[in-house]
């Protein structure tokens, strides 16, 4: 039995927890279980965590502590906090607490049968795509005999630098099955998300989601499509003088919207953002955008219709412009000037004195 030791500051506890198992001790034992159905659903914080547990455990440690979990694995002790609830909630964990809830021990029970049916390996999440079903372990494995689907899944492998999980391979699975992308399709969307930084199955199923939504449905295709939004959006971006970054996702929405909601062509994108640079020197979407929603409510689709816009305000300014009174007559605009010898003046002062 090992004892997980609490050192904690501040107003929390520094009692020492026991963490205890029924798991047999000598190796570190992962239930399958918890690989096919626990795992793919938590996140890679959760599963760190109850990873290094079992690794403690079974590895005879002696000197655990919640400041220890959190500093081997770069997370804060929060973090560990909520990772152990997570996993008491699914029942492999048993928290042990006193009367006013401090921590006192970590029990780690046998990974339970799931309760829903066994044969699914994925429940989709509220954020699924609609229509989205769930695929059986036998209906993965016939997808995996395939020779294209079994090339497909090596490539992905490949670019995403790991084997891919079950809800992984049903994610791949539903892009090919359900969105009726090609292999090819798949293998272009993979190594695009990678190339972009991301080798997340959510942000790569995000992704592909938009390519179905505009009808994506071949590679040159999705070639041309992320040609130019890039080429669009670095565009925007050096029109402002941002240019040691990457936009993030508040600018992306304007440069979407610009692009798609008001349907404006780049050159007239391009010239909103000259014209918020020399009112306010320095870059500024929201502005931009209050000029774009305004030429998009005057039905502006050309450059030709900016300048006549322009030309119209000027008019308009200078009709509210009105002529300056003439100046009154007094004494000192009646002044006449002269010209002066002021060497003459001089001498006549000096004759004077």
């Amino acid at each position: 039995m090992a004892i997980l030791k609490s050192f904690r500051g501040g107003n929390c506890c520094m009692e020492h927890l026991t963490l205890k198992t029924d798991l047999s001790a000598g190796a570190t034992s992962i239930s399958n279980l918890f690989l096919d159905y626990y795992m793919p659903k938590a996140s890679g914080e959760y599963t760190k965590v109850y990873l290094y547990l079992l690794r403690s455990l079974q590895g005879g440690r002696q000197d655990l502590t919640v400041a220890g979990l959190a500093d081997a694995l770069e997370y804060t002790e929060s973090d560990i906090l909520r990772a152990l609830k997570y996993w008491e909630k699914h029942h492999l964990l048993k928290l042990e607490c006193d009367a006013s809830n401090t921590l006192l021990g970590i029990y780690i029970l046998q990974v339970p049968e799931p309760a829903a049916d066994t044969e699914r390996l994925h429940i989709p999440s509220e954020s699924a795509a609609p229509g989205r079903k769930s695929y059986s372990r036998s209906e993965l494995a016939q997808f995996a005999e395939q020779a294209e689907c079994r090339q497909l899944l090596f490539v992905c492998e490949q670019y995403m630098k790991k084997t891919l999980s079950p809800s992984e391979m049903e994610t791949i699975l539903y892009f090919y099955d359900q969105l009726h992308f090609s292999a090819d399709l798949i293998e272009y969307l993979v190594e695009y998300c990678v190339c972009k930084g991301s080798r997340s199955i959510h942000y790569i199923e995000t992704v592909a989601l938009a390519w179905a939504e505009a009808g994506i449905q071949t590679v040159s295709q999705a070639k041309e499509r992320t040609t130019t939004y890039t080429r669009n959006t670095f565009s925007v971006m050096k029109a402002f003088g941002i240019n040691d970054r990457n936009p993030v996702e508040p600018e992306l929405k304007y440069i979407n919207k610009w692009l798609k909601e008001y349907d404006f062509t780049l050159d007239l994108i391009l010239e909103a953002c000259r014209r918020t640079m020399e009112r306010l020197h320095k870059p500024n979407f929201e502005y931009a955008d209050r000029i774009l929603q305004s030429w998009s409510e005057q039905k502006v689709h050309t450059a030709e219709d900016v300048r006549r816009l322009d030309e119209e305000h000027q008019k308009r300014l200078s009709a509210r412009q009105k002529p300056a009174p003439a100046p009154s007559s007094t004494r000192f605009s009646n002044f006449e000037q002269r010209d002066y010898n002021f060497d003459e003046l001089e001498k006549q002062l000096i004759e004077n004195s």
